[in-house]
């Protein structure tokens, strides 16, 4: 019987066939990108009754996020799942960051209208419905230099109805 002209070219094709099966094996993580547990620890160490209060929107956005990641892993759809994951810890932080400036806003609120109270109850703020003081020099003469009106008074002006 005949040999094969090229023995090893067979056996070099089937190693190559095999190197590239289990490469294939092999590009399938173990474990889930590091994006994946950082976003479920973020959600799960955010304070509810605060984010939830400011940031209501976020919050459910970057939970939905973190499923769709969870779902994209579980399917072998690891670089989706790798985007979900980030998406969702960037959600998570957005939250956080318009918590805190809510948060803040209501302190200087909170600190303005303090302020004020204080202000008022020691005399600091002029009452709203004074008028304006005037410092023109004009407005400071005595007006007793200018000559009496001819304007007829009150007293004067006859009474309506033509009597």
């Amino acid at each position: 019987m005949p040999r094969h002209p090229f023995p090893t070219v067979r056996a070099g094709a089937v190693a190559a066939v095999l190197a590239l099966s289990l490469a294939a094996c092999s590009s399938t993580p173990d474990a889930p990108p590091p994006e994946l547990p950082a976003a479920r620890a973020a959600i799960e160490q955010a304070a509810p009754d605060v984010l939830n209060r400011y940031a209501a929107v976020e919050m459910r956005e970057a939970r939905e996020r973190l499923t769709a990641a969870e779902a994209a892993w579980r399917d072998e759809r690891y670089e989706e799942a790798r985007r979900a994951a980030a998406e969702s810890l960037a959600t998570v932080r957005l939250a956080r960051a318009r918590a805190d400036a809510a948060q803040a806003e209501e302190a200087r609120e909170d600190v303005a209208r303090t302020i004020q109270t204080l202000e008022s109850e020691v005399g600091l703020t002029a009452p709203a419905t004074a008028p304006p003081v005037s410092t023109s020099p004009a407005e400071t003469q005595a007006p007793s230099s200018q000559a009496p009106s001819s304007a007829p008074s009150a007293s004067t002006t006859p009474p309506a109805g033509g009597r």
